[in-house]
């Protein structure tokens, strides 16, 4: 009963700060024009022009790869209004009970917003006005401009930003030519690019790489974002992913003890929220993956998709993503 009302006080908290920030009306609060316009990021300095050179549209960004970023990091994003209030209430739950505050349950536009107006300080004030930006992005930017800048301004590694420089930088490729296996690599390097990546670089992928890979890879074709070639052909190329080629030599390979120590975990969810498939015709399998030594962090399915129950009265319907 306490663990409830103290959850209950959280979510107050949450919802009540927000609104006393509008109030303020703060210098800090951005405004429509820079939402939409150009701007350098306060995260990690990065110039975000839709409609320059280096900014690449939606449409010419593979529609795999959009899958499995948004089945991997934020499963509900079509569905909620920039906030998973089911993953938030269960991360508060487990936070409450266990006393360690391991994540943020942050959604795409969340994340957005972070990169974009916000620093890496870790703070309650931090985190209530990333909530008043992430109102702010919802409401003057459609789903699609969201992912779009989303997926340009991301980290995939160190010195890394952006989609187009992620596919050159690892496939000498556009995103648009961008496949499965490819975009599993993307979405598994999400919850820590710079120390993720080191697959990459050692020419192999690393045993908890090709655990989360093949996990991702099972979940796109279990919740029909590939087919059943698409998969076969995905499960085959894993099995020699990153072989046959070789690294480029430079700076990124110079890591920093705290680089290689671990992830923001409050920056990442990299936890795909089973709760916001309902209507999926499979069960989101309930295991979660070894680690490495490294003290790597599991990649743990949420608690609700242990006793999740799929609706068996849907067939091949994916609510979690536009038809196209």
């Amino acid at each position: 009963m306490k663990i409830k009302r103290k959850v209950l006080l959280f979510i107050v908290g949450v919802l009540t700060v927000p609104v006393l920030v509008y109030l303020m009306m703060p210098d800090w609060l951005p405004s429509e024009s820079e939402i939409k316009g150009c701007i350098t990021t306060k995260m990690y300095e990065v110039h975000l022009c839709p409609g320059s050179k280096d900014y690449v549209p939606l449409k010419k960004i593979s529609s795999i790869l959009q899958k499995t970023i948004v089945l991997t990091e934020d499963s509900g994003f079509y569905q909620h209004h920039g906030f998973d209030w089911k993953s938030i209430e269960q991360n508060a739950r487990k936070g409450w009970a266990t006393g360690s505050f391991k994540r943020g349950g942050s959604s795409i536009t969340q994340q957005l917003a972070k990169n974009m107006f916000l620093t890496k300080e870790r703070s309650f004030w931090r985190k209530a006005k990333e909530a008043v930006i992430t109102d702010r992005l919802e409401t003057y930017l459609s789903k699609e401009e969201i992912l779009e800048r989303y997926l340009n301004v991301i980290e995939f590694g160190k010195n890394v930003y952006g989609i187009k420089a992620a596919a050159q930088y690892y496939f000498k490729k556009s995103p648009a030519e961008l496949d499965t296996v490819e975009s599993a690599f993307f979405a598994m390097l999400l919850p820590n690019p710079i120390k993720y990546s080191q697959s990459y670089y050692k020419k192999e992928l690393t045993p908890f790489a090709q655990s989360r890979m093949n996990k991702i890879v099972h979940d796109m074709y279990q919740y029909n974002r590939i087919n059943e070639e698409q998969y076969a052909l995905a499960s085959e190329k894993l099995s020699w992913f990153f072989k046959s080629s070789s690294p480029p030599i430079g700076e990124a390979l110079q890591l920093t003890d705290e680089e290689m120590s671990g992830a923001d975990d409050e920056y990442y969810i990299g936890t795909p929220p089973a709760q916001s498939l309902p209507s999926q015709p499979h069960a989101m399998p309930s295991e979660s993956l070894e680690t490495e030594s490294l003290e790597t962090p599991t990649y743990e399915p949420t608690e609700s998709s242990d006793s999740y129950v799929p609706n068996e009265s849907t067939e091949n319907e994916d609510p979690s993503f536009p038809v196209e």
